[in-house]
C-alpha cells in the first residue's frame, strides 16, 4: 500500500512538473502576431548591436520583455526565407529554391512552394484560427500560390517582391483577390489593417494568426539628393536632426517609422486585454543591402554589426540576422540565447505553441523545424541540440555546424541538385571558425582536414538526398541543352524577338522593380561581361547603379 501511494505521489508531481515547464497557465490557443521585416540586417537592431544610430523602442522593448536570438539564421532572400518560415523546410525542398517565378507548376525551372507542403497558415485555419496577412506576399503570385490559397482568410497586401512605400491609385495593392487602390503609407496602412482584423478577431472571439509583413526596409530608398525620401518627412528630419548622414537618413526613419507602427499593435494588444493570451514573433527575413554588396536588392546602407557580406550571400551577413520572441507572463524577461536557431524553427515553435503536432514530414521531404518553446520556457536549461543548418541560393552555399562553417560559391544558378553535387566534389570549399573568426577570413580548410572532410561529405549527402519532385509536375531541375558528354554548355542567345518588358521581368530577379548589374549580366559563364557592363552604364542613364523599364526602353 504505502508503494502505491508512493507511485501515485511520484506521478502527481511528474505531471505537476511538466505542467509547470510549460507554463502552468499557458493557453491552448494562443493568438499569434507573426511580424517580418524586410532586408533588415543584423546590426540595425541596437540590442543586437549598440553600434547603430536606429533607436527602435518596441522592439528594444520587446526583446528585454522575452527572448532574443542573436544566432538566429535564414536564407539570404526574401520569397526563399519566408517559405521556410512557413513550411519547416529548407528552401531546396519545399520548392522555394529561388524568389517565385511565372512560369507554371509542372514547367522546367518552376519556383514555388510545393502543393502538397502544407504551410503554417493552412494548419492553423485547420485548427480553427481566424488568419490573416497584411503587407509583403512574395510567395507565390500564380493560381494555389496566393494567400487565400494557402489558408488566409484575409489578405491585403502586395504579392511581388517591392513596392513603393507610398501607396496611390496605381498601386499594385490587393485585398483577396480583387485590386484594391488605397492611398498613404505602406507603413501605416499595414498596421492598420493588421489593427482591424486583430479588433474584428477579438469582438468575435476568435483567435487569430495576424501575419504583418512590412516592407520595411526594401528599397526603393533615397541614397541620393535627388531622390524622394520613402519615409514620412517628420522622421527622416528626426534621423538628421540627430546627426544621421544623408546616406542613412532614410534607412533610418523607415525602421523607426516601422518600430512606431509595432508599439501601436502591442498597445492595442495590452488594451484589448490579450497581451499574455498573444505570441509575438518578430524576424528579418534576410540580411541587409550594402553599399560595398553588387548584390540583389540594389546598393542600400544596411548595417550587418561584425558580419561579411548582405544579402544574397551565403556569408553571415547574409543568413544571421534579427529574431525575438515575446510571450507576455509565459516566456522569461530578458533572455539572451546564444543557441543557434533558424527560419525553419519558426513554423514548429508555431505549431507547438499552439498545440498542433508537428509532422516529421511535409510532401516528400522532412520537416526540420525544431519548437523553441522548451528551450526558452526553462530559460536555456533545455538546449537545443546542435544541428547542421544549411543554406543556398543561386550556387551561394553555406553550411553551419556548432563553430564551423563551410562556405562556398559554386556555377550553378538551378534547382539541379545532381549538378550541385558534382560541383561540389570538385570544388575547394572554404572552412571557417566562427568562435575565432566572425568576419569569416580565415580559411582552415588546410589546417583542419578531418573537420573539412566531415562537412564536406554531409553537403554533399545532403544535397544527393533532396526529393525534388512537385506533385503533378515535373521536376524543376533545368537541365543542360547541346552534347550531353560535353563539360561546357553552349551559352543561350536571348530571343531576338521578346519584348524588353520581358527582359525586364526576366532580368529582375528578386521582383524590386530595377535590374542591377549582376542581374543585367545574368550567369557570366560564357557571357561577354565587359561588354554587358558597358551597355549596362550607358543604359544606366542618372548613373544610380540599376535601370527601370523605362531606362530600358530609352535605350537603342
Amino acid at each position: 500500500m504505502t508503494r502505491l501511494i508512493t507511485a501515485s505521489i511520484m506521478i502527481a508531481l511528474s505531471f505537476l512538473y511538466a505542467a509547470t515547464a510549460r507554463g502552468a497557465e499557458q493557453p491552448d490557443r494562443p493568438n499569434i502576431l507573426f511580424i517580418v521585416s524586410d532586408d533588415h540586417g543584423w546590426g540595425d537592431l541596437p540590442s543586437n548591436w549598440d553600434k547603430t544610430e536606429v533607436k527602435l523602442p518596441t522592439l528594444d522593448a520587446l526583446a528585454s520583455g522575452g527572448v532574443r536570438f542573436p544566432n538566429y539564421h535564414t536564407e539570404p532572400l526574401c520569397g526563399p526565407s519566408r517559405a521556410c518560415m512557413f513550411t519547416g523546410q529548407y528552401s531546396m525542398e519545399n520548392g522555394m529554391w529561388r524568389g517565385p517565378g511565372t512560369q507554371p507548376i509542372g514547367s522546367p525551372g518552376y519556383r514555388g512552394i510545393k502543393r502538397d507542403v502544407k504551410m503554417l497558415s493552412e494548419h492553423l485555419a485547420e485548427a480553427g484560427y481566424k488568419t490573416g496577412a497584411f503587407g509583403k506576399w512574395h510567395m507565390g503570385s500564380l493560381e494555389g500560390e496566393v494567400p487565400n490559397d494557402r489558408g488566409f482568410d484575409e489578405f491585403r497586401g502586395f504579392l511581388g517582391g517591392a513596392h513603393s512605400y507610398w501607396l496611390t491609385d496605381k498601386s499594385k495593392i490587393m485585398h483577396n483577390r480583387k485590386p484594391d487602390r488605397p492611398e498613404g503609407h505602406a507603413t501605416e496602412l499595414f498596421t492598420q489593417w493588421a489593427e482591424d482584423f486583430i479588433r474584428d478577431s477579438v469582438a468575435k472571439d476568435d483567435p487569430f494568426f495576424c501575419y504583418l509583413a512590412y516592407n520595411a526596409v526594401h528599397g526603393p530608398l533615397r541614397t541620393q539628393q535627388s531622390q524622394k525620401a520613402s519615409a514620412p518627412d517628420a522622421w527622416v528630419d528626426k534621423a538628421l536632426e540627430r546627426g544621421v548622414s544623408f546616406l542613412r537618413s532614410d534607412y533610418v526613419a523607415i525602421l523607426e517609422h516601422m518600430d512606431h507602427n509595432i508599439g501601436q499593435l502591442i498597445d492595442l494588444l495590452d488594451d484589448l486585454g490579450i497581451a499574455e493570451n498573444t505570441l509575438v514573433v518578430f524576424a528579418s527575413d534576410n540580411g541587409g543591402c550594402t553599399m560595398e554588396e553588387a548584390t540583389a536588392g540594389g546598393r542600400f546602407p544596411g548595417n550587418n554589426g561584425p558580419f561579411r557580406g548582405g544579402k544574397a550571400t551565403s556569408y553571415q551577413g547574409g543568413l544571421n540576422v534579427p529574431f525575438l520572441i515575446n510571450w507576455k507572463g509565459q516566456l522569461p524577461q530578458g533572455m539572451v540565447s546564444d543557441a543557434q536557431a533558424m527560419h525553419v524553427d519558426v513554423f514548429s515553435t508555431l505549431m507547438d505553441a499552439t498545440n498542433i503536432t508537428v509532422p516529421k514530414m511535409s510532401g516528400k521531404n522532412p520537416v526540420r523545424g525544431m519548437s523553441l518553446l522548451p528551450h526558452m520556457l526553462s530559460s536555456g536549461k533545455k538546449t537545443i541540440p546542435e544541428r547542421t543548418m544549411i543554406f543556398e541560393l543561386w550556387g551561394n552555399i553555406g553550411l553551419r555546424k556548432g563553430n564551423y562553417k563551410l562556405w562556398s560559391k559554386i556555377e550553378s544558378s538551378n534547382a539541379d541538385w545532381k549538378e550541385h553535387v558534382a560541383e561540389l566534389k570538385r570544388t575547394d570549399l572554404e572552412l571557417f571558425d566562427l568562435s575565432q573568426d566572425i568576419a569569416e577570413q580565415n580559411d582552415l580548410r588546410t589546417k583542419l582536414p578531418k573537420v573539412y572532410s566531415s562537412l564536406k561529405t554531409e553537403l554533399i549527402d545532403y544535397f544527393a538526398n533532396i526529393n525534388a519532385e512537385y506533385p503533378g509536375g515535373e521536376s524543376p531541375e533545368v537541365k543542360p541543352k547541346g552534347n550531353p558528354k560535353s563539360k561546357k554548355s553552349p551559352p543561350v542567345p536571348e530571343p531576338k524577338s521578346r519584348s524588353q518588358e520581358q527582359f525586364f521581368k526576366n532580368r529582375d530577379r528578386d521582383a524590386d522593380g530595377v535590374v542591377t548589374l549582376e542581374e543585367f549580366i545574368g550567369n557570366p559563364k560564357d557571357r561577354n561581361v565587359p561588354a554587358l557592363t558597358k551597355r549596362f552604364k550607358k543604359i544606366d542613364s542618372n548613373g544610380d547603379g540599376k535601370l527601370s523599364l523605362e531606362e530600358l526602353k530609352q535605350a537603342k
